[in-house]
């Protein structure tokens, strides 16, 4: 697996031209795979909140390298139970939707 940045910021991030992860995807058009995104975005929230895993992704537009994205965070329904996340790149929302989280110890 491709690695993380060690401790993602919660809200920008792009990934470097010559990530060896583009190399296969696609040659002459490389784009940032969506699982490398997804899993940004569990680390980004995992600082946080644990998270037990994937509710829901929809991704709408594809990200290029060195293409810079954002990530916003928020709570999700009012059990508690979900984080939602939003990834945006020049003001277009290029993936949605929301994190499983790991019940509250206490």
């Amino acid at each position: 697996m491709t690695e993380l940045p060690a401790a993602p910021s919660p809200t920008r991030c792009a990934v470097a031209a010559v990530h060896p992860m583009l190399a296969g995807h696609f040659p002459g058009h490389p784009i940032v795979p969506g699982a490398w995104l997804l899993a940004w975005v569990v680390a980004a929230a995992s600082q946080t909140r644990a998270i037990a895993g994937v509710k829901r992704v929809k991704f709408l537009r594809p990200l290029a390298p060195d293409q810079t994205f954002e990530c916003a965070l928020k709570p999700g329904i009012p059990d508690g139970n979900t984080m939602r996340f939003t990834l945006t790149s020049d003001g277009s929302v290029i993936a949605e939707g929301s994190l499983l989280l790991q019940p509250a110890e206490g």
